[in-house]
């Protein structure tokens, strides 16, 4: 499934209008630099590859070195710590449904919120 890369707000602004679309949205903070991110975002493509568009899912991806200010801005409007590498699930009204952070990002973790509706 596509992965769309974030790189400043109005691509967040964007990213965000697929809520009203009545799909979910993924979030997957990461730093390029990082041994935990690389393997938490393996972790995440490899669960993103597995499931249907079907799904109602948007994914996206922040690199939070190149974007700081984007990652920032997410944080606070979603009022969740800022944390790299870290995954953060919003329900179709922008609401957070779940988030994790370092070895927290499991396929088993997502793959529950995925069969979970609230």
């Amino acid at each position: 499934m596509k992965i769309n890369k974030l790189k400043n707000i109005s691509d967040w602004e964007e990213f965000k209008r697929e809520a009203s679309a009545g799909n979910e949205l993924i979030i997957f903070k990461y730093s390029p630099v990082c041994g935990v991110s690389y393997y938490a975002e393996n972790i995440f493509k490899d669960w993103a590859d597995e499931f249907q568009e079907s799904n109602r899912i948007s994914l996206s991806k922040v690199n939070v070195i190149t974007a700081r200010q984007l990652s920032r801005q997410i944080a606070v409007e979603l009022n969740v710590n800022h944390e790299s590498p870290q995954v953060i699930w919003l329900r179709t009204n922008l609401s957070v449904k779940w988030n994790a952070s370092h070895y927290e990002i499991k396929k088993e973790e997502m793959d529950k919120n995925l069969t979970n509706s609230n």
